[in-house]
């Protein structure tokens, strides 16, 4: 659960120092960045039924081997994350970046996050825990995420003041993942596998 908070920092340290000028590996771990790129933007028609384009993006990879937790001295991704980024201003509610941690070897999503344009919004109605809850679970059984008959809540996490998303951690006693709920939008924005 500890990953998901280092996860979007990363991201978001990331994003802050400007990802696209840093130098970027054509290959991490047998993954082209191609071919990343390609399996990032299939996931997110998949996950978030958004259709994202490569071509006007700036690819990055990162070798999950140079960013070590200081407590374990473990590498903090499982898999190879890629980073997509627009290299022009998004327009209100387009999808500004997308992130995605692969495993080199199966090539399957391990993380998934969508960072969308939104006009800023004093909305007068907010939906409470639960039923932000009811939006992610639902959201967990719709994509398979995890067995859609054993799903069960595990706990959920307070809003986050900084980027207005809250998630919520569920299990179907094999499999963790955790999922992000922009609390504006009421969309899913990130889901990760634990």
């Amino acid at each position: 659960m500890k990953k998901l908070g280092i996860v979007v920092i990363s991201i978001v340290l990331l994003l802050l120092t400007g990802c696209g000028r840093q130098s970027s590996p054509e290959q991490v771990q047998g993954l082209g960045k191609a071919e990343a790129a390609a399996i990032a933007q299939a996931a997110v028609k998949k996950f978030f039924q958004a259709e994202v384009d490569i071509e006007d993006r700036e690819v990055t990879l990162e070798d999950p081997d140079s960013l070590i937790d200081s407590d374990t001295h473990q590498p903090i991704y499982r898999g190879v994350p890629v980073h997509a980024v627009l290299k022009r201003k998004p327009q209100d509610g387009e999808i500004a970046a997308f992130h995605a941690v692969i495993d080199p070897k199966t090539k399957q999503i391990l993380s998934l996050s969508i960072d969308r344009m939104n006009k800023q919004t004093t909305q007068t109605t907010s939906l409470s825990t639960e039923e932000l809850e009811r939006i992610a679970a639902d959201y967990v059984r719709s994509r398979a995420l995890l067995s859609p008959q054993a799903v069960k809540l595990v706990k959920c996490s307070p809003v986050s003041t900084g980027d207005r998303k809250q998630y919520f951690y569920f299990t179907d006693d094999q499999y963790t993942v955790a999922v992000g709920v922009d609390t504006e939008s009421r969309q899913i924005v990130t889901f990760t596998f634990d």
